[in-house]
């Protein structure tokens, strides 16, 4: 019978852990590096060699090229040559914004807004 109170606890007889010595690795320390030559050029600093890119913007007239019941308000086409290719892009503003057939992220849209910078592209 216990008075007071007090509980009895029971021993185990197991020693304490020791600590670990051993320093603990970020993650990315145990990643191999990349073995391309674009992250040798980026950790070295040596110039990347990238192809001459040309681009001519033309503005074209949207009722003409789409139709009379067009929403299009601004219809550009871009030409854009890179290692003799030329990749042509149609960029039209009208109330969803500025954006290109292939989609809005397309570097001809940022060509366009380069080249008619008095323009207001909001919408």
């Amino acid at each position: 019978m216990q008075t007071g109170g007090a509980k009895a606890v029971a021993k185990t007889g197991t020693p304490p852990r020791k600590k670990s010595t051993r320093k603990k690795q970020s993650k990315a320390s145990g990643r191999r590096p990349a073995r391309n030559a674009a992250t040798k050029r980026a950790r070295t600093g040596a110039p990347v060699d990238e192809p001459p890119r040309t681009v001519r913007v033309r503005e074209l007239d949207p009722r003409v090229k789409i139709g009379a019941r067009t929403s299009v308000e601004r219809l550009f086409r871009v030409d854009e040559t890179v290692k003799g290719a030329v990749v042509p892009h149609l960029v039209f503003f009208d109330r969803h914004g500025l954006y290109c057939e292939h989609g809005r992220s397309c570097p001809a849209v940022d060509d366009v807004r380069r080249a008619h910078r008095n323009l207001d592209w909001t919408r």
